[in-house]
């Protein structure tokens, strides 16, 4: 890293910014899809996550455009002298941002909550179409280590990104 300050700000999101959330989720997924007003299912989602105290999600912005997003949960546990889980969701960013360190500052803002929350690991998950895009080279220079097989269950929907990519 530079000795530049980066342009790039991060902060624990709140009620009022759901609407940036989703803009990101959609603008930076794989389908592309056009940013659209919150459902009353995504309101109600959103104010449980607000609520509580074991979920947190992130923005990184810039000159105040919201860019990127990840989402933290942490959940008590045995295992591991009782210390909490963490489990990382979501790290989005939309497209133009990508590949400028947008990610990387979320997963260390991220990374220093879990610590301070006493969180002993931390699990990830990435598909494995994010492997020739950077990602994972990305989360293994934070110290992430591929040391399990991923397994997935979805017990409704199956999203449209994952279909694509089993097609191919």
């Amino acid at each position: 890293m530079s000795d530049v300050a980066s342009p790039f700000k991060i902060r624990t999101a709140n009620f009022g910014d759901l609407d940036a959330v989703l803009r990101i989720l959609a603008l930076g997924g794989s389908d592309g899809l056009t940013p659209q007003p919150p459902s009353e299912l995504e309101r109600h989602t959103w104010d449980r996550m607000m609520r509580s105290s074991e979920s947190s999600v992130y923005l990184g912005e810039i000159d105040g455009l919201a860019i990127g997003t990840a989402a933290l949960m942490t959940m008590p546990h045995l295992t591991y002298k009782c210390a909490p889980t963490a489990f990382i969701e979501a790290v989005v960013v939309i497209p133009g941002y990508r590949r400028k360190g947008v990610a990387t500052q979320l997963l260390q803002r991220v990374l220093s909550d879990a610590r301070s929350a006493g969180c002993n690991k931390v699990q990830l998950l990435s598909h494995k179409r994010h492997a020739a895009d950077g990602a994972h080279q990305m989360y293994e220079n934070l110290g992430f280590e591929a040391e399990a097989e991923g397994f997935r269950l979805y017990l409704a929907e199956v999203p449209t990104v994952v279909l694509a990519a089993r097609a191919t």
